[in-house]
């Protein structure tokens, strides 16, 4: 290894060492060397200056006559669970099974695998994987580690799901990279630290040719509906296809259109009547340009925020149309590409990646305490608990550093429920943005167009050339348009409508619709960190897998969540959602989109602590479920 060491000068090295994560170094350094005294450092940030040199000291020595491109194996369990315990703490068993894959050491994380001799698969079986986004393409690989026969039908002409249609400026995540991959691609070479959609969607076709998904994929294939045949307990799909309608038929069918597939435009007296262009992110027009003209932004959510800016620096005028403040922060390195040295140490320092995927995610592990209302915090006086108070406390200082103490701004940009209540929007220049001279902010709601722009509650009057609607996405309308029809001709939607929204159970299951699951369905994402969504998505495409394995294994054609299963657990969801800060007059419950507000219920998340959700997805309760 020694050899490959060559290649970089230690000055190089010293680089990378000075930009690495030192939690992850200090780990991956103790891991390769077997050092007790870099064993014993405390975390970065208890540690001393003399401690980070002499981490930094020692790494740039091993690194000098040892680095090379190794793959290291997952250590024993005992070994894996101490250095863990090592970076983030004691924990419970719970959690370290959660936790366990961060790192990334074994070959497919999360996925499953057959226990014993696979059973014969009938020529006539296959699974349907709807929508080709993120969790589609997991669900594809999922099959394919199993050797089960699938197709994958997506009405975009390409993979990538909403990374395809949104192509919006400056569409970027507002994770880090490392944390919003697949954990069994190893070492993908994001080009910056928080990625481009571009760049995303590049990265998911990539992974769904490399694993053989794109192979069975078809594009421009609709699914209208479908009919569950009880007859031979097989689900028929109506399909508009480019060659036609098309009856799909399919054992299994797994829908993995996400949440933000429908696009929410506005619904306002005269939109119809305006004489102007009316854009929603998601169907961004190619090749559109705004210089020089008068540009409305309906909406401050995260697309609002990330795209202000560019719109800026080209439109002649931009109105920003804010009806709720958000509270909006910083990201370090957002929107900054990974330096070279950086890069290098990931490819080169065994061990320095995985750990590092997992310091990402460190932080979100106790993010519960910034959602919980403390009241004995605000008998004393304090808004929501102290932690909570904090960040308000940091967010409203941010917003006076970002605007430059504009108080006539400031005053109009705070928001009146607490921060961490709603999904936190990531900074991208739009605060600054704000205070540009071809930037104002029109504070309320849009009452009216009119044929040349539109009328505020307020009264005040502007005229466009464009308004962008980003409004975002219906998040009540999952599995939308399609409609899906189970036993006795019983109807999804109808079943969801007549009751108070869209539920399921674990978010992918619902009663007399046997053989279909969600992913990314009704009360889905925990509110609490500790495994990133792209975990989840193995995840439950896991968890479907477990079903049909033991369908194949037992010979049985059926697999239904119990009704008494299905009450069970959203009753204890309902309960246990009464927890959390979103479902408060602190955390703007009338506000907020996470919350069902007709039915005054969560809806979009799950209110389980994310080691007690992953048990509930990894570990299949056989006695909820009936195969027949």
């Amino acid at each position: 290894m020694a050899t490959a060491a060559k290649a970089i000068d230690t000055d190089s090295i010293q680089r990378a060492v000075e930009l690495a994560d030192l939690n992850a170094l200090r780990i991956a350094l103790y891991q390769n060397s077997g050092d007790e005294e870099i064993g014993a450092l405390p975390a970065a940030a208890q540690m001393s200056d003399g401690q980070k040199a002499l981490l930094k000291e020692r790494a740039v020595e091993w690194l000098a006559d040892n680095a090379g491109p190794v793959d290291l194996p997952e250590p024993p369990e005992d070994e894996l669970r101490r250095l863990m315990t090592m970076l983030s703490g004691e924990m419970t068993d719970v959690e370290f099974e959660a936790r366990r894959d961060l790192p990334a050491f074994r070959a497919v994380p999360c996925a499953v695998e057959w226990e014993g001799e696979k059973p014969e698969i009938p020529e006539d079986f296959r699974i349907v994987i709807i929508g080709s986004g993120p969790a589609g393409i997991a669900a594809g690989v999922q099959c394919e580690l199993l050797g089960l026969p699938y197709l994958l039908l997506d009405r975009q002409p390409e993979a990538g799901g909403t990374w395809t249609i949104n192509r919006y400026p400056d569409v970027r995540v507002d994770t880090p990279s490392i944390t919003y991959e697949y954990s069994f691609e190893k070492l993908y070479p994001w080009g910056e630290h928080f990625n481009r959609g571009e760049d995303v969607r590049t990265y998911l076709q990539h992974v769904s040719r490399k694993y053989g998904v794109m192979a069975n994929s078809r594009f421009g294939h609709d699914v209208k509906g479908a009919v569950f045949d009880e007859g031979r307990n097989v689900w028929k799909l109506d399909v508009e296809t480019p060659g036609g309608r098309q009856e799909i038929v399919a054992n299994v069918v797994i829908t993995a259109c996400g949440t933000f597939a429908n696009a929410q435009l506005p619904d306002i007296e005269g939109v119809h009547d305006f004489g102007g262009q009316i854009i929603h992110p998601s169907a961004w027009p190619e090749g559109l340009d705004l210089s020089g003209k008068r540009v409305a932004i309906i909406g401050n959510g995260s697309t609002g925020v990330q795209l202000l800016s560019a719109v800026a620096q080209k439109a002649g005028h931009v109105s920003v149309v804010q009806r709720t403040p958000q509270w909006i922060s910083p990201r370090e390195k957002y929107g900054a590409p990974i330096e070279p040295e950086l890069a290098w140490l990931n490819e080169n320092m065994p061990g320095y990646w995985n750990w590092s995927r997992y310091t990402a995610t460190m932080p979100l592990f106790d993010i519960d305490r910034l959602q919980r209302v403390d009241r004995e915090w605000q008998a004393q006086g304090g808004k929501v608990s102290k932690a909570n108070d904090d960040l308000r406390a940091f967010l409203t200082n941010y917003i006076r550093q970002e605007t430059g103490g504009r108080e006539d701004l400031i005053e109009k940009l705070i928001p009146d429920y607490a921060p961490m209540s709603r999904r936190p929007v990531v900074d991208n220049g739009w605060y600054r943005a704000l205070t540009r001279d071809n930037v104002e902010l029109l504070t309320g709601s849009v009452a009216r167009f009119t044929k040349s722009g539109f009328v505020m509650a307020d009264g005040t009057e502007r005229d466009f050339d464009v308004v962008i609607a980003a409004t975002g996405f219906d998040v009540l309308k999952y599995l939308w348009p399609a409609r899906y029809k189970g036993l006795e001709g019983k109807d999804l939607h109808d079943t969801w409508d007549a009751g108070d929204g869209p539920r399921a159970y674990l978010s992918m299951m619902v009663p007399q619709f046997p053989n279909l699951f969600m992913l990314y369905g009704p009360n889905s994402q925990p509110l609490t960190g500790g495994t990133g969504l792209p975990q989840w998505w193995l995840i439950w495409a896991s968890y479907a897998a477990q079903c049909v394995m033991r369908m194949l294994k037992e010979d049985k054609r059926r697999v239904d969540v119990k009704p008494e299963a299905f009450e069970r657990y959203n009753r204890e969801l309902d309960a246990e959602a009464q927890n959390w800060l979103q479902m408060t007059p602190e955390g703007g419950i009338e506000k907020n989109y996470y919350v069902n507000r007709e039915h005054r219920r969560l809806q979009v998340n799950a209110p389980w602590l994310s080691p007690d959700y992953h048990r509930m997805c990894t570990v299949v309760n056989w006695d909820d479920l009936e195969l027949s």
